[in-house]
């Protein structure tokens, strides 16, 4: 987990992928600029801290998502832009 406290912007680095949309687990792709990321799984990425500290920002973010629609209550999924890294 890259920036894991940057809770100002959230978004899929994908590095060194070209032509089509990977398969990654917890992600399906809205277009080829926004995908949809399991809340649940987030705090399982290797690397995503587990103090109580950041887990209660964490949850913050994902209420200021809600607050503004980009959560998907249906999946539990969070919106986010993705970056296209060469």
């Amino acid at each position: 987990m890259i920036e894991a406290d940057d809770f100002k912007r959230f978004s899929l680095r994908l590095r060194g992928v070209s032509g089509e949309r990977p398969e990654i687990t917890n992600i399906v792709f809205v277009n080829d600029d926004e995908v949809l990321v399991g809340i649940d799984g987030i705090c399982s990425i290797p690397g995503a801290p587990q103090t109580e500290e950041w887990l209660a920002r964490f949850r913050k973010m994902v209420e200021y998502a809600a607050s503004k629609g980009w959560v998907d209550a249906l999946t539990s999924s969070i919106r986010s832009h993705v970056e296209w890294m060469p």
